[in-house]
């Protein structure tokens, strides 16, 4: 299971830092043609999340990260999704740097998960 971590782990990496790389770009005004593939990259980035939180679950890392992981990934997507709406206008750079913190503590969550993975004792050296 260790492999299967470590490939879902870097999945995660690549994908998160493609969205902090687009990310800028939007922010800077660049680049807004590539807003589908954000979104694209982002769902990818969750369904990451999510297969490291089944993993854990497997690994007997513990309910309440395998959980709120879960629940994070949620709020990445609703954010996600619901953004270009949330405070139009001048105010909406509020919503920018909510949806880049969200991101980037789902980020956190996954690196967190993926090594409580790999020392779990359940866990078998291959």
């Amino acid at each position: 299971m260790k492999g299967a971590t470590a490939i879902v782990q870097w999945v995660a990496r690549l994908s998160g830092l493609t969205l902090i790389v687009l990310g800028v770009c939007f922010w800077v005004g660049r680049a807004l043609s590539l807003v589908p593939l954000h979104m694209l990259v982002g769902l990818l980035f969750v369904v990451a999340l999510w297969v490291l939180a089944g993993m854990a679950m497997r690994a007997k890392v513990g309910s309440a990260a395998v959980l709120g992981a879960v629940m994070w990934g949620i709020v990445v997507l609703a954010l996600g999704m619901t953004q270009r709406s949330l405070l139009p206008g001048s105010m909406h750079w509020i919503v920018r740097v909510l949806h880049l913190i969200v991101g980037l503590v789902a980020m956190g969550t996954a690196e967190r998960l993926a090594e409580r993975i790999k020392s779990s004792p359940v866990v078998q050296p291959v």
